[in-house]
C-alpha cells in the first residue's frame, strides 16, 4: 500500500521476494552482491550493524554468520515475520521507518541500506537518518537504472504486476549525489557492482561475475557503495581503550580568539581549522589577524 514514508511490502510481495531468493539464480545473484558488499567494506573486528529495510533477513543472516552483532528494522510487517521465522532469537527486529529511525546518535558502527532506497519517499532524509545513528560507515545497496536487468523488468511492467512497479532506480552518481545532498559536501566513497548480464546467463558466466576485473564499471544491475563517516571531532564510546598519546597537543582541542587589527569586534570558535589528521590550521585571514590577550591589571 502508499503510504506517505514510501512502499510498503504487502504478504504477497513477502513472499514474491522469499520464492525468489530460494531460485538457483536467486540465490547465486545474492551470492556475489553480498560478496561485493562485504569486499568494499571489510572490517577489521567485528562491528554493530543496522540493517535500514532489512526485509525477510537475508543480509542478517550472512552478516550474523560473519561475527557481527546486528540489529535489523523494516517497515513491513509481513517481511519482519519472515525475518523473526528465519533469524530468531540472533537477531534484535523492529517495525519502523527509514526516515525517522527510533535509535540514538552514533549507535551503531555500520549502517546497511540494501534495496531500501528504491521505495521511500525522501531518498534524502532516510540518508541522513542512517548517518546520524552510523559512527564509521553507511552500505547502500540499489538496483541500477542504467543495467541490462533494470530494462527488461520496465519492460515487464507492461504485462506483468509486481513491487518492481513502485521502485525508483538509481545509478551510480546518483547515488553520489544524495550521499552529498544529505551529508552537505563530500566524503569517501567506495563502490562497484555487479550482475552485469542477464540473471537468466548467471551460471554460466558465475565466475565472469564474481571478478573483481568485471565490478568496476557503473553498469552493473546491483550498485554496492561504502560511506565513511569523516568527523572533525568524535566523541570516544569507549574511553578506557582509546590510545592515548605521550605528549598532548595543544593546538588539538583549545579554544582560539582572534580579532582583527582594524577594530575591536572579533570571533572566536572552538578548535578551528581542524581536518581529519587533528591537525591545526588558522582561518584564511590569519595574516591580519593577531591573537586578543586580556589586558595586564595595574593592580
Amino acid at each position: 500500500m502508499e503510504r506517505s514514508v514510501g512502499y510498503v511490502f504487502r504478504p504477497e510481495d513477502a513472499l514474491m521476494v522469499e520464492e525468489l531468493s530460494q531460485t538457483p539464480a536467486g540465490r547465486l545473484a545474492l551470492l556475489i552482491e553480498q560478496e561485493l558488499l562485504l569486499r568494499l567494506w571489510r572490517p577489521l573486528t567485528p562491528q554493530r550493524v543496522l540493517e535500514v529495510g532489512c526485509g525477510t533477513g537475508l543480509f542478517l543472516e550472512r552478516l550474523v554468520r560473519e561475527g557481527h552483532i546486528v540489529t535489523g528494522i523494516d517497515a513491513s510487517p509481513a517481511m519482519l515475520e519472515i525475518a523473526r521465522r528465519r533469524l530468531a532469537p540472533r537477531v534484535a527486529l523492529r517495525q519502523g521507518f527509514a526516515e525517522d529511525l527510533p535509535f540514538d546518535d552514533n549507535e551503531f558502527d555500520t549502517v546497511a541500506l540494501i534495496g531500501t532506497l528504491e521505495y521511500v519517499n525522501d531518498p534524502v532524509a532516510a540518508l541522513r537518518e542512517a548517518f546520524r545513528v552510523a559512527r564509521q560507515h553507511v552500505l547502500l545497496g540499489a538496483a541500477n537504472r542504467y543495467s541490462l536487468e533494470t530494462f527488461k523488468l520496465c519492460a515487464q511492467r507492461l504485462w506483468k504486476r509486481s513491487f518492481y512497479d513502485h521502485a525508483r532506480f538509481y545509478s551510480v552518481y546518483r547515488l553520489r549525489h544524495l550521499v552529498e545532498r544529505a551529508l552537505a559536501g563530500s566524503v569517501p566513497v567506495r563502490w562497484g557492482t555487479c550482475l552485469s548480464f542477464p540473471l537468466g546467463l548467471l551460471k554460466y558466466v558465475r565466475f565472469l561475475e564474481r571478478s573483481r576485473l568485471l565490478q568496476w564499471h557503473p553498469l552493473g544491475h546491483f550498485i554496492g557503495m561504502r560511506v565513511d563517516m569523516v568527523y572533525p571531532m568524535q566523541t570516544i564510546q569507549t574511553p578506557l581503550f582509546a590510545e592515548v598519546t605521550s605528549r598532548m597537543d595543544r593546538s588539538r582541542a583549545r579554544a582560539s580568539c582572534w580579532r582583527s587589527l582594524a577594530g575591536d569586534k572579533g570571533f572566536c570558535r572552538f578548535a578551528p581549522g581542524l581536518d581529519g589528521t587533528g591537525a591545526f590550521h588558522p582561518p584564511s585571514t590569519a595574516g591580519r589577524m593577531r591573537i586578543s590577550r586580556p589586558p595586564i591589571s595595574d593592580r
